[in-house]
């Protein structure tokens, strides 16, 4: 299977499994968008354009003295993010309020520039945009920005001009009168015979006269500008009455507050699979073993278990015999165990449960109707019977006193269900003394070794690595099979068991979840996992 194909499909099962989540937080986003939306005080937008034109023409401008008074910011030609600030200042919008019998408290005015935006399309295109409590009211706003914008510009580029040619006309006066001046001084130069004097000063005459006729023709130049100021400078666009509110749209409002309720409720799912350590997918199980899911039961999600609800004998026996036939499988069972050959196979939980032992007799059943005959060896003493009349029946804590020769032959004899041919089982036994106890699963490596050629054994084991009993029942098996509930700690419970039996010899070849998740229908083959050769197969007994 392609990586891909399990990240995508791990993905999938978490958001279907948590879709009650999902659908939560959908539901949170649109109520309390809707509720955020509906509380919104009505607001309509409106706007309008202008196009500005030079306001004083650079080339009287460029004339002027360095000295000269050029005050005046809207009469000059300011970069467009300037006048666009300059437009949304509460300066102007004081005087927007005015014309509009508007509250001109400072107040008032900072609420309407906070409602105004300004912005420079070109160089000389403003779009300007402002909000107001009704559409007529907006509209109003709007066209009022641009037209007392303009108003001011025109007027300070007039006053600028005014100021500009009377500095002009006041100089060329004063270079006039400079020059008459000079004729007395010529004619005394002239009498005292000074020559060299009398041209200095005509020299001088001269270009008082020039400046003077310049400073004139600039005055005359700045007030026929006079007459052109603003003409290049209109409102392009008039603001228009809207049909329906800016604010708060409420379809709008509730499908952002759906999409974002959905995303949160996507990220928490996601966040709530990868970062929860138990075990809730068959690939997550499988992954966790590094073995196959090869049969599963399916349930409601019990996570917060740690131990898996009794499931009925009809669906432990089928659980079972679909185990056996996957045993059979040679592509998933390269050993052999359960197939024709005789093997002996461990049954073990990862934490405990009550399924488990009803498994292994069920998987030990589907081995006797196959015609082998099967020893079932139920080995887990502190385990509930899986047999209700095994209680009363002598078991393998009973054949702590058994010499060794004799034990296999005694075991396998020891108690016969009755209902399938061939099976015998080995139950707990009814020594419960702390000897009887401690050295019986140790007696199980020799039982399963005196057994005559042909047989085949499954054992039931007990759950936790700690306990005393699993290293031996691991050693005197060939493989085991894995029993997992839904819920187990992934690390603790199963990868812990994996190894441990894997370090003793007996490899996990499959898994048997409990209560997985009925959006989970494939089967979970892990990233790491990778069938062994079928040629690295072991005797058989």
């Amino acid at each position: 299977m392609e990586p891909g194909t399990v990240v995508w499909r791990d993905t999938a099962q978490s958001l279907l499994r948590h879709k009650w989540l999902i659908l939560g937080c959908v539901l949170l986003g649109v109520v309390g968008a809707a509720v955020f939306s509906l509380s919104q005080t009505e607001r309509w937008t409106a706007s309008s354009q202008v196009v500005i034109g030079p306001a004083v023409p650079p080339a009287l401008v460029g004339k002027l003295p360095t000295g000269a008074d050029k005050t005046g910011p809207l009469g000059m030609d300011l970069p467009a993010e300037t006048q666009a600030r300059v437009m949304s200042s509460p300066a102007l919008l004081r005087e927007v309020a005015k014309s509009l019998e508007l509250p001109t408290s400072d107040e008032s005015v900072q609420s309407l520039a906070a409602v105004t935006r300004v912005k420079a399309v070109t160089d000389n295109a403003y779009l300007i945009m402002i909000d107001g409590p009704t559409a007529d009211e907006a509209v109003r706003r709007a066209n009022a920005i641009a037209r007392i914008y303009l108003a001011q510009r025109s007027n300070e580029a007039k006053a600028l001009l005014t100021t500009l040619a009377g500095q002009a006309q006041d100089r060329s006066r004063t270079a006039t009168a400079q020059s008459k001046s000079l004729v007395s001084q010529i004619s005394e130069a002239i009498a005292r015979g000074d020559t060299q004097t009398a041209a200095a000063l005509r020299d001088q005459r001269v270009g008082l006269a020039t400046e003077a006729r310049q400073a004139a023709d600039d005055a005359s130049a700045m007030r026929k500008a006079l007459s052109g100021v603003g003409a290049s400078s209109e409102l392009v666009t008039p603001a228009t009455k809207d049909a329906a509110t800016s604010s708060p749209i409420v379809s709008r409002d509730i499908l952002v507050g759906g999409i974002l309720g959905l995303v949160l409720g996507f990220g928490l799912a996601l966040l709530s699979t990868h970062l929860s350590p138990f075990v809730l997918t068959r690939d997550q199980a499988a992954r966790a073993a590094g073995a196959p899911v090869i049969t599963a039961a399916l349930g409601k999600r019990r996570f917060w278990r740690r131990a898996a609800p009794q499931l009925p004998p009809s669906e432990l026996t089928a659980l079972g015999a679909e185990a056996s036939g996957a045993l059979a499988r040679r592509e998933l069972n390269p050993r052999g165990i359960g197939a024709s050959g005789a093997g002996a196979l461990l049954v073990v939980s990862s934490s405990p449960t009550p399924n488990s032992a009803g498994i292994a007799l069920a998987m030990a059943e589907a081995s006797a109707r196959d015609g082998r005959e099967t020893l079932l060896v139920l080995a887990d003493l502190g385990g509930t019977p899986v047999l209700s009349h095994v209680t009363d029946h002598e078991g393998l804590t009973d054949l702590v006193a058994e010499p060794a020769p004799t034990r296999a032959v005694r075991a396998r004899k020891l108690f016969r269900p009755g209902t399938v041919a061939d099976l015998y089982v080995l139950p707990p036994g009814l020594s419960k003394d702390e000897t009887a106890l401690a050295v019986g699963p140790s007696l199980v490596p020799g039982i399963v070794a005196d057994l005559p050629p042909g047989y085949s054994v499954v054992i039931h084991g007990p759950a936790s690595v700690g306990r005393h009993g699993i290293t031996p029942l691991a050693a005197a098996v060939d493989a085991s099979i894995l029993v997992v509930q839904v819920g187990h700690d992934k690390d603790t419970d199963v990868s812990r068991l994996t190894a441990a039996l894997a370090f003793a010899g007996a490899p996990v070849l499959g898994v048997v979840l409990i209560g997985a998740s009925p959006h989970d229908e494939t089967l979970g083959i892990p990233l790491n996992f990778k069938p062994a050769d079928s040629s690295s197969t072991l005797p058989m007994r």
